[in-house]
C-alpha cells in the first residue's frame, strides 16, 4: 500500500499544497510548529476517517476558514485509489471514495492501512490501560470487519446503562436488558482481543529478543474482565460475562457504573517474566513499544497481504542510534513517512524521498 499524492485545502495550517511522495522512505524535515505534523495526520485521517490527535473536526480548519478539504491519492495491490474528505465547522463531513460518496467515515478503515508511532506511544507501558486498549482497537479494526461497529455498539451500551445506574431507584428489568446487550457485544470483541493480542505477542516476542540482543523475553497478558478466555468459544464468553455482570451488580449500583465489561480491560507486558511497568528500565519499555508497533506492521501484513503505510512522527529523536538504525534497517520494503527536525544523527537510507517543510509549504527537495 503506497501514498502517492496528499492534497491539503484550508488544512491546520495549510492554505493550499499539493505533495507527492515516494515509494520507500520519505523524510519530512523543518523546524518545530511548521506543519511536518499536519502532513501525517492528513494521512491518517484516511485510514479511520478521523484525526489521531484532534477532539473533534472542526479542530482540523485552518482558522478563519469555514471548511477544509483534503485528498489522498494511493495505490493497493489491485489499483489506484482516490479519497476525497471535506470537513465543516457546522455540519457532518462528507467523503467520498473514487468519487463515490459513503454515509460514514467508518467506511474507511480497511481501505487504506497505517501503523502510527509516535512520542506519545513511548509511555505506552506506563500510561493507564485506556491507552493500551485504544492502541490495540486501531490495529484490530483495520483487520477485522465489524470491529469498529461492535466498539461503537458497546459505548452505546455502556452510556445508556450507566444513565440508568445514575438514577436514584434505576429500574432493574432495564438493567437486565442491558447487561444481555452487553454481554453479547462484548463476548465478541473479547474474542477478538485475545486472538489479536496472541497473534502480536508471536511477532513481538521475536523482535524484543532480536533488538535486545537476545537478553529480553516479551510475554503480553490480556488482563480480560472475565479472567482466562482459552478455550472458550463465543457462546462461552457470553455466559462468562453476564454471570460477572450479575455478580457486580450490587456494586455497580453502588458506585452508579459499569464496571465489568472490555471498556474496563488491560493488557500487561512482562519482560524475562517481569512486568514492564513495574520493574522495566525507560529504554526497555522504549523497546517493548517498538516492538509491538514493528509487529503491528507485520500482523496487517500478514492479515490484509498489503503492508501498511508507517508513520513515524518525531520518534527518532526519542530513540537512541541503535534503536533508530533498528527500525530503518528491519522495514525496507514498505512505505514510511519520517518527521523530524533534521536529518542529522540519522541515517537515512539512500535514495529516501526528501521532503522540507517551512510555515505551512511543503517542498521536495
Amino acid at each position: 500500500m503506497i501514498a502517492l499524492r496528499l492534497e491539503l485545502e484550508n488544512y491546520r495550517n495549510y492554505t493550499r499544497q499539493e505533495l507527492d511522495f515516494g515509494e520507500g522512505v520519505n523524510v519530512i524535515y523543518g523546524d518545530n510548529a511548521q506543519g511536518k505534523t499536519n502532513i501525517l495526520e492528513a494521512v491518517y485521517f484516511f485510514a479511520m476517517g478521523k484525526s489521531n490527535r484532534a477532539r473533534t473536526d472542526a479542530e482540523l480548519i485552518r482558522y478563519g476558514e469555514d471548511k477544509a478539504r483534503i485528498c489522498l491519492e494511493f495505490s493497493d495491490r489491485s489499483r489506484t485509489n482516490v479519497i476525497d474528505a471535506e470537513i465543516y465547522r457546522d455540519k457532518r463531513k462528507k467523503i467520498q471514495i473514487n468519487e463515490i460518496p459513503i454515509k460514514r467515515s467508518s467506511e474507511l478503515v480497511r481501505r487504506f492501512n497505517v501503523v502510527y508511532f509516535g512520542p506519545e506511544y513511548l509511555s505506552l507501558v506506563k500510561d493507564g490501560p485506556g491507552v493500551r486498549r485504544k492502541n490495540l482497537d486501531i490495529l484490530i479494526s483495520q483487520i477485522k470487519p465489524g470491529y469498529m461497529a461492535a466498539l461503537g455498539e458497546l459505548k452505546k451500551i455502556v452510556e445508556s446503562k450507566n444513565a440508568l445506574l445514575r438514577m436514584e431507584h434505576p429500574n432493574k428489568t432495564m438493567l437486565d436488558i442491558m447487561d444481555d446487550k452487553l454481554s453479547v457485544t462484548a463476548a465478541n470483541i473479547i474474542l477478538h482481543r485475545a486472538l489479536y493480542i496472541s497473534r502480536i505477542e508471536s511477532f513481538a516476542r521475536e523482535l524484543q529478543f532480536d533488538i535486545s540482543n537476545g537478553t529480553e523475553e516479551l510475554e503480553m497478558k490480556y488482563k480480560c474482565c472475565i479472567g482466562d478466555v482459552s478455550g472458550l468459544d463465543s457462546e462461552g464468553i457470553r455466559s462468562a460475562v453476564r454471570a460477572k455482570l450479575e455478580e457486580a451488580r450490587p456494586r455497580e449500583m453502588r458506585v452508579c457504573e459499569s464496571t465489568i465489561g472490555p471498556h474496563r480491560e488491560d493488557i500487561g507486558f512482562f519482560i524475562n517474566g517481569m512486568e514492564a511497568r513495574l520493574y522495566s528500565s525507560q529504554g526497555q519499555q522504549k523497546t517493548i513499544v517498538m516492538a509491538n508497533k514493528l509487529a503491528e506492521v507485520e500482523l496487517i501484513h500478514a492479515e490484509t497481504n498489503e503492508m501498511p503505510v508507517l508513520l513515524l512522527d518525531d520518534i527518532m529523536s526519542e530513540l537512541d542510534r541503535t534503536r533508530r538504525d533498528y527500525i530503518l534497517g528491519r522495514i525496507n520494503n514498505m512505505q514510511i513517512l519520517i518527521t523530524c527536525t533534521d536529518t542529522e544523527g540519522m541515517k537515512v537510507p539512500e535514495g529516501a524521498y526528501r521532503i522540507e517543510v517551512e510555515n505551512g509549504h511543503a517542498r521536495a527537495v
